[in-house]
This record gives structure tokens, sequence and C-alpha cells, in this order.
């Protein structure tokens, strides 16, 4: 378990589009996150009609045999939240993860989510990805210092 980091950090916006990715370390293969992310998407999608009850939470969504596996979260206003974490190989893509860990990385991500486009001066367009230096700092910053059982 204390092998468990995450490995890659994705926001989707409402219409699929990708609007920000970070891989741990950033050195890593970007493709292959871009792929890992879009195919949680079916996954949400598939779960939107049962989530009738507010919970953002969407949990595991997709697990790979070299042990990643992805969760997910999804905002109010659509944009989705996807946090892939290398489980240390966990042995045949089974998650080595308690429910509920991932929690403080998604509210912290959504924070600096929302912080971003209160900006009066950040161009809300989902046709372009996130440029702003503080954002992605943010997000490097929960990415590298997360630890499973600890806040952020």
């Amino acid at each position: 378990m204390s092998s468990t980091r995450i490995a890659c950090i994705a926001i989707i916006g409402k219409n699929n589009s990708p609007l920000h990715l970070s891989p741990f370390p950033a050195t890593s293969n970007t493709l292959k996150y871009h792929f890992l992310t879009h195919a949680t998407l079916d996954v949400f999608q598939a779960r939107l009609p049962l989530k009738s009850n507010g919970d953002s939470d969407f949990g595991l969504l997709y697990s790979v045999d070299e042990g990643l596996a992805a969760y997910g979260w999804l905002t109010n206003t659509g944009v989705k939240i996807i946090v892939v974490v290398d489980v240390g190989g966990g042995g045949a893509g089974t998650p080595a993860m308690k429910d509920g860990e991932l929690k403080p990385v998604f509210r912290a991500l959504q924070t600096a989510y929302i912080q971003l486009v209160c900006n009066p001066f950040y161009e809300n367009d989902e046709a372009k990805p996130i440029t702003s230096k503080r954002f992605i700092e943010e997000v490097k910053r929960i990415g590298e210092n997360w630890t499973p059982g600890f806040a952020l």
C-alpha cells in the first residue's frame, strides 16, 4: 500500500473535451493516460442515470492490469475529474484502495478548478486546454503530495 501514488490527473469538460492532463512524474507517457481517461467517459455516461442522490464520487471507473486504476468525480457543472492511481502492482488490476481515500484529492482539485473559473480574467472556453500556471501548479502539488490516509 505504501507504493500507491497518483499517476495522472485529468480534467474533462462537460462536452467531453480534455481541459487538462498531468502525468506524475511529468516525463511519463501522456498518450497512455489520454486513452485511459477517455475510456472512463463511457463509464461516466453509463452511471449518470443511477446517480440521483447528488453524490459526486463515481468511484472506480476503470482498472488496468498494470496496476493502474482510474477513479472519477463529477462536478455540478458537468466537468469530470479523473484521477489515475498506480496501486503498485496490486495484481490483475485489483485496486488496493479503500472507498473514500481519494475524496480529499477530488475536493482539492474541485476547489482549485472553482478558483480558476471564478477568476474574472479567466476565459472559460472548453475548446482550449487550461493554461493557468497557478492552476497547473496546484494540480501538481496535489498529485505529488497525496498519500493514502492523509489529508492534503
